[in-house]
């Protein structure tokens, strides 16, 4: 029970850790997502969370079921090879669109706030985040394991710190005023959940055909989705009471350690540097499953290349072509999902 218990929690974190990227540390994509609609969006949380553990558990369950470990053998399971190699294609330039945002994020993060280079930022990132992919899924468990603790207590103490200082009546009194229910509201969280459990597929699905018991499964999905949704309210609420001053910001975040003093400044440093090499790791580790082959020399160069390509196209910028594919891949996951809930025969149930 306590390893099944343990198993459960690893695979939570690495959900978390997949999903999670510099766009949530910063709480540009939270508030974009979610906080923009005032105090609904405490509501669509919580539907963003039920799709979190749903189809988070389903794509485990696939892996687990059907032994599938990429986009590739998934696509192919449910569509059949005449739509597969579209969807590989539309998935693969998705991937490497979020793996060039990442490394130029680890750049820009050492130069901006640590006041080094953004060249050695990129390249120290890459290598770490090289070493892990080379341990498999196992490396990206322990990885998630120690990084995503640390980063669910700091937004959970900025939070707390928040309500601490100003109660809740400042931000019930923000997210009054920002927004109402409406059709947007809803259809943004599902693109949130569906955007963010497709990119994670990459991961879920081998972690659920190495892992097979579907108990712990389930549980880590679960795990899962209740930091997930934890850390969207949290950040919500924070923003909401902060507002309109931190959205004056690019990164609303940093005004926000701002108020948390010294400590809290360099601690935000690291969770943001910590989501962007989570994220890098899974996206790196579907990237590398996708196009590698049996072969663990062969998987190691492929992740080579596929770093140092993604490393030359972040000296130009992808920042636009990303924020396009993000909206794109959202829809394109939501087709997904509902393949995925539709009742048939082909897909496993439990």
């Amino acid at each position: 029970m306590r390893r099944t218990g343990w198993m459960a929690f690893q695979v939570g974190c690495a959900y978390i850790g997949t999903v999670v990227g510099a766009g949530f540390a910063s709480g540009q994509e939270v508030f974009q997502f979610f906080g923009r609609y005032g105090n609904w969006a405490y509501l669509t949380i919580l539907l963003s969370f039920l799709l979190f553990a749903g189809m988070g558990y389903r794509l485990m369950q696939l892996g687990a079921v059907w032994g599938v470990r990429s986009y590739h053998e998934l696509n192919e399971r449910l569509f059949g090879p005449g739509l597969t190699w579209v969807l590989d294609a539309v998935i693969l330039t998705m991937l490497f669109g979020v793996t060039v945002a990442m490394i130029a994020g680890s750049g820009a993060l050492f130069q901006e706030r640590l006041g080094g280079s953004f060249q050695l930022g990129a390249l120290v990132t890459m290598g770490i985040s090289y070493i892990t992919v080379l341990w498999g899924i196992r490396g990206i468990l322990r990885a998630n394991t120690l990084i995503v603790p640390a980063m669910c207590a700091f937004v959970l103490y900025a939070a707390w710190h928040t309500w601490h200082a100003h109660g809740w009546r400042t931000a019930w009194h923000s997210g009054h005023a920002l927004g109402g229910p409406g059709l947007a509201t809803l259809v943004s969280a599902l693109l949130y959940a569906a955007f963010n459990t497709g990119l994670s597929a990459g991961v879920l699905l081998p972690l659920g055909a190495d892992v097979r018991d579907l108990r712990t499964l389930r549980f880590g999905a679960l795990i899962g989705a209740l930091g997930l949704a934890g850390m969207l309210a949290a950040v919500t609420f924070t923003l909401h009471t902060y507002f309109p001053r931190a959205l004056e910001y690019d990164v609303p975040m940093a005004y926000v350690a701002e108020q948390l003093g010294a400590l809290l400044r360099w601690g935000y440093v690291f969770v943001l540097w910590a989501e962007v090499y989570s994220t890098l790791v899974g996206d790196l580790y579907a990237l590398t499953a996708q196009l590698g082959t049996s072969s663990p020399r062969r998987n190691a160069a492929v992740t080579a290349a596929v770093l140092m390509l993604a490393y030359l196209v972040s000296q130009v910028g992808f920042s636009a072509v990303v924020q396009y594919a993000y909206t794109a891949f959202g829809w394109i996951s939501a087709g997904l999902l509902l393949v995925l809930l539709w009742p048939r025969e082909k897909l496993p149930r439990g």
